[in-house]
């Protein structure tokens, strides 16, 4: 049996023609629905622990220039080669390209949620109603997804650190708070990325603290930040 845990937009466009940009107009749709799609597997896959033989995620491609008669898979779900559940499902560019604000972004892409959803469940169970119901949780957070990623003590000197995440439509942003003897002395925006998982989860591994220090360490135990301890403690 797998678990549930992604949820995962994809934009494929069929041309030729300035790759580069198509690439950069692709995965920048993708990010733009990354503070959704990361609420929805942190708040709802995460804590739901939905389970198949099938597959472990969930993904929607959006298609676009590709030749009808001779493209048969639109809208049926398949499973993909990394063993998600998978959906084609026609882009609307012209739309698209016309949508004005964010929050005309995201009623764009709960269209091709509800719509992928349906054709989905023709053939595979999916928690689709607790995931349109977190989706629907956030919109009432007007989209704010923020969370405390991982927290340090440090008993003898009464000292207490912590991550804290925000996904915006736009970026990624990572706070560090510490706190002596449970008074806040530090509280900042320490790193600022695109919303892509990949560019900021390995940044942000593990607190450590030192005799001198806070570090914030990522992959292959990289510095990300280092705070010194004299600046703030009392």
């Amino acid at each position: 049996m797998k678990t549930v845990t992604n949820f995962d937009f994809q934009l494929k466009i069929d041309s030729e023609t300035n790759r580069n940009q198509i690439i950069e107009y692709c995965y920048n749709l993708r990010l733009k629905t990354k503070h959704i799609t990361n609420y929805i597997e942190l708040n709802c896959l995460k804590e739901l622990k939905f389970k198949t033989e099938e597959f472990g995620g969930i993904v929607i491609t959006l298609m676009y220039g590709y030749d009808d008669n001779k493209w048969s898979n639109y809208d049926s779900p398949f499973i993909t080669h990394s063993k998600s559940v998978g959906i084609y499902i026609r882009f609307d560019k012209k739309r698209y390209d016309s949508l004005k604000t964010d929050n005309e972004f995201r009623e764009f892409i709960y269209e091709y949620i509800i719509d992928a959803f349906k054709k989905i469940e023709t053939k595979y169970k999916i928690p689709s109603s607790e995931m349109l119901a977190s989706y629907n949780e956030l919109k009432e957070k007007n989209f704010v997804n923020e969370w405390l990623s991982k927290k340090k003590t440090d008993r003898s000197r009464k000292l207490l650190a912590e991550l804290h995440c925000a996904v915006t439509i736009d970026k990624f942003i990572l706070t560090l708070k510490v706190y002596q003897n449970k008074e806040e002395v530090y509280n900042k925006a320490i790193l600022e990325t695109v919303p892509d998982q990949l560019v900021y989860g390995n940044k942000m591994k593990k607190i450590v603290i030192e005799d001198e220090a806070i570090q914030i360490l990522g992959i292959g135990d990289k510095v990300t930040f280092s705070l010194p301890l004299n600046s703030v403690l009392k």
